[in-house]
């Protein structure tokens, strides 16, 4: 799996490198420093997976995030940034980045992010689903751990959205009603949500589901 990093602070870049080298088949094939290059680079690397910071003037917008795969088609997006408001981390996410965490999320959850997205899979710190479920910000001195989804989890959020009940939902999936109740207690805990309504909530406002 193909990287490159884009940010134009120097330290975090290092940072990301020196942990990318612990992921096994995992390296990072370029950086981006400066906005002037970023879409050269993009088209003359075709990354795998883009770890960005759209946070910084003059060097990538919220907007630019759809015109990736005009450059680099199948490219993976997973954002790393402290901006915090509600508004653009949805934009970012319905416009294509699969993952998001805050750069106060240490190592561990850093490389779990990292081997999720490129699985394809959505990921998002507890920080982020706190913006997006409209809760209060965890404490500062918190750690930030990550709330990664199954490709089955998201499966089956989905057909909670559309309104299948358990057993409609094991009958489609081909699972045991006790299974699809197991995968939703997990959803529910991993998620730190308490009701079905919350469920529905997160769907939507993440883009799990239109």
């Amino acid at each position: 799996m193909d990287a490159v990093i884009a940010d134009p602070v120097f330290l975090v870049r290092e940072g990301f490198k020196r942990i990318a080298d612990n992921v096994k088949d995992f390296s990072v094939k370029g950086e981006i420093t400066k906005g002037s290059e970023f879409w050269n680079k993009i088209k003359s690397l075709k990354p795998d997976l883009l770890v960005l910071d759209y946070d910084h003037p003059d060097f990538f917008a919220i907007d630019d995030l759809k015109k990736i795969d005009e450059y680099s088609p199948g490219t993976k997006v997973l954002i790393i940034s402290n901006h915090n408001k509600k508004e653009n981390i949805l934009k970012a996410i319905k416009t294509g980045a699969l993952g998001y965490l805050t750069k106060e999320c240490g190592e561990e959850e850093i490389i779990d992010a990292l081997e999720a997205v490129s699985r394809g899979e959505k990921f998002f710190c507890n920080k982020i689903l706190d913006v997006i479920l409209e809760k209060h910000f965890t404490d500062d001195n918190d750690e930030c751990k990550p709330a990664t989804l199954s490709m089955r989890e998201i499966e089956i959020i989905n057909l909670v959205v559309k309104g299948f009940s358990n057993r409609e939902i094991a009958e489609k999936l081909f699972l045991s009603i006790h299974t699809v109740y197991a995968h939703r207690k997990n959803i529910m805990k991993k998620l730190k949500i308490k009701s079905p309504v919350e469920l529905v909530l997160y769907a939507l406002n993440s883009g799990i589901t239109e």
